[in-house]
């Protein structure tokens, strides 16, 4: 089996010239590693760690003995902590505000932070005044996502608590995949019908990934 080789050296070179975007997860993870272990190790380490997860944040839920199998010592795997909660620090932003008014793109990128890495699928509710300012917020179902499951009856009697003019839908595909199944489209269409009779607009339907994001109404879908 084939493994990747990170060269430190150039890695770095990288990085002062062009900044933190130039480089990717696995070569972050392996400079992180190299500080531990050195080079021989790291790479080896790396190759190990995505052949089980697909995206580097998810390395801040490992157990102690899951993170020992990368830096294999217990005064190392703290001090990896200590770096996770200082880069998790770094990354601190405002969450979707009450009273704000978002595009579909902010909330997506937000959403994507949000719901991205989420091992089940989930679906977010956003409830919008006339003004389409945020007025109310909540996860209303986890689970498989489909007309079968999911019922309008939850989404608008939230909607209809706050007396919310219109809705946004939000849910992610543990997948990373942010392409439309046959389900999404049949329960957009559902919610969509549903909130008409009763007043309620659904203004957009946006699936995101652990690092992307599909609004219906940017791809036309919803109109």
């Amino acid at each position: 089996m084939l493994t990747n080789r990170y060269n430190e050296e150039e890695i770095i070179q990288r990085l002062t010239k062009y900044r933190g975007s130039s480089i990717s997860q696995k070569e972050l993870l392996f400079l992180l590693i190299c500080g531990f272990l050195g080079k021989e190790n790291a790479s080896k380490k790396v190759n190990q760690f995505f052949l089980q997860y697909t995206d580097l944040r998810q390395i801040k839920d490992l157990s102690d003995i899951e993170l020992m199998e990368i830096v294999e010592s217990e005064h190392d795997v703290q001090m990896f902590r200590a770096l996770c909660e200082f880069a998790e620090r770094l990354n601190k932003r405002p969450k979707l505000t009450l009273g704000k008014i978002y595009t579909s793109q902010e909330i997506g990128e937000e959403m994507s932070l949000e719901l991205g890495l989420y091992l089940q699928e989930v679906l977010f509710v956003i409830l919008l005044d006339t003004k389409n300012q945020i007025i109310a917020k909540k996860i209303v179902f986890q689970g498989t996502l489909d007309t079968a499951t999911v019922h309008p009856r939850e989404i608008f009697r939230f909607a209809l608590q706050y007396a919310a003019a219109r809705i946004i839908i939000v849910h992610n595909h543990p997948s990373g995949d942010t392409v439309p199944s046959k389900n999404d489209l049949q329960l957009t269409k559902r919610i969509e019908e549903c909130g008409n009779m009763i007043g309620i607009g659904l203004l957009d339907h946006i699936i995101v990934g652990s690092s992307q994001y599909l609004s219906m109404r940017e791809e036309k879908i919803l109109s």
